[in-house]
């Protein structure tokens, strides 16, 4: 059997709940960087980000993906262990691939879409860049472009 992916917690993971509580708790404007593999429905991707860049919220997100979630690159039919259902799916990727890449790809594009939209920022990187090294270029590229963080005296 292969896990692709080992959450804390095993269960189901939603981005709703976590981006509406940070829009009721941050009242002053900020970055909002958010790091996540977006693998949850557009819709509530686009209303939870949404109603942080209508308050003025400057976003930014990293799409982080296992280099197996993107290429499907398995050879065998074998279990895969969802994490988020606990179901065991046996899955001939010989007969999956192409219907999952094109999927995966449709997903991924609706995503970037919703940022554009709404103004965020977006990135995708992989798991095999360290994560920190990731943060460290992208602020060290928002500096040479003149972008800042700005601090209120009364934060």
């Amino acid at each position: 059997m292969l896990s692709l992916e080992k959450p804390a917690s095993g269960k189901s993971t939603s981005i709703a709940r976590p981006l509406q509580r940070i829009a009721e708790l941050v009242n002053k404007r900020g970055l909002m960087v958010l790091i996540s593999d977006l693998l949850a429905p557009v819709e509530e991707l686009e209303a939870q980000l949404g109603q942080l860049a209508a308050t003025g919220h400057e976003i930014v997100v990293f799409r982080v993906l296992d280099p197996s979630e993107i290429d499907f690159d398995f050879d065998e039919a074998q279990i895969f262990h969802d994490v988020e259902s606990e179901k065991d799916l046996f899955i001939d990727p010989a007969a999956a691939k192409r219907n999952y890449l094109k999927r995966f790809a449709e997903h991924g594009d609706a995503a970037r879409e919703v940022c554009q939209k709404i103004g965020a920022e977006y990135l995708s990187v992989t798991t095999d860049d360290p994560l920190d090294r990731v943060l460290s270029d992208f602020l060290r590229q928002r500096q040479h472009r003149g972008k800042t963080i700005q601090r209120h005296a009364n934060q």
